[in-house]
């Protein structure tokens, strides 16, 4: 058994094409991305987009990116994320006719189980889960079962950051503001659990937590400083965007991070 896919996040993408943030400019970031994937020397079997979609949550920034991302050969699952209008992205971006609230599912590719949660708080930035989505979740980690993936936008783990683990200049911490109960519910699958992907904090960062593996990815767009003691969020305009490989095999995740350079 081999899966691979690629880890991309917090694209940001607007109606105007001519948008920027962190000093650059989403789209064309995006386009070129987009590009280099498809011409990538080795094949995945789809791309994980763990949120942020857009920037704006609106149908129009919906349709642009949908114009962008059609451009993409592997199939793309999307998680919604705080920026993200979670039934808007479902019509106007995936032809999903009868869109939920909550954008929860799980798919399955060459024997990996992924659960996708949403989990958008009800205080931006921050995420929670719904006793409903827990229940849902333990149900789907049990110790028997496939290997298991879980992705979902906000970070569900303390990550030594201020201003993202502790209410800092902003109303809500940007984590999932019950993450404990997260880990009760994903604990008992963690022998076969090979990985909890997120985005939201425009970083990559990999966590080992009683055994379980925590990965984010670059944004494609703009980095965010994230260190000891750093109480607010502040732009890292000299570093790339980027991605992630993810490769799953019988014993192993493997984890590779791409950066490229932004259109000029």
């Amino acid at each position: 058994m081999t899966v691979r896919f690629l880890h991309i996040t917090d694209t940001h993408i607007s109606a105007d094409q001519s948008f920027s943030a962190y000093g650059h400019r989403p789209y064309d970031n995006l386009k070129q991305l987009i590009a280099i994937i498809n011409e990538l020397p080795y094949t995945v079997d789809f791309i994980l987009h763990t949120g942020d979609v857009v920037e704006d949550g609106s149908a129009a920034a919906y349709q642009e990116a949908r114009r962008l991302l059609a451009d993409l050969r592997p199939p793309v699952y999307y998680v919604a994320g705080n920026h993200d209008h979670a039934p808007d992205l479902q019509r106007v971006l995936l032809g999903i006719d009868q869109p939920k609230e909550r954008y929860d599912y799980v798919f399955e590719v060459g024997g990996v189980r992924v659960v996708v949660l949403d989990s958008r708080g009800k205080m931006d930035p921050g995420g929670e889960l719904t006793d409903d989505q827990l229940i849902w979740l333990r149900d789907l980690c049990t110790p028997d079962g496939p290997p298991q993936v879980i992705a979902i936008h906000h970070e569900p783990l303390v990550l030594d950051v201020p201003w993202l683990d502790e209410i800092t200049f902003m109303p809500t911490p940007m984590l999932v503001s019950n993450h404990a109960q997260f880990m009760d519910a994903v604990r008992p699958a963690k022998d076969r659990l090979r990985g909890v992907f997120f985005g939201h904090i425009h970083r990559s960062t990999q966590t080992v937590q009683e055994g379980i593996l925590f990965s984010s990815a670059p944004s494609t767009y703009g980095a965010l400083k994230t260190y000891p003691n750093l109480r607010e969020a502040l732009p890292a305009p000299e570093e790339a965007p980027g991605y992630c490989l993810v490769t799953i095999d019988e014993g192993r995740t493997i984890i590779q991070q791409y950066t490229f350079a932004r259109p000029t």
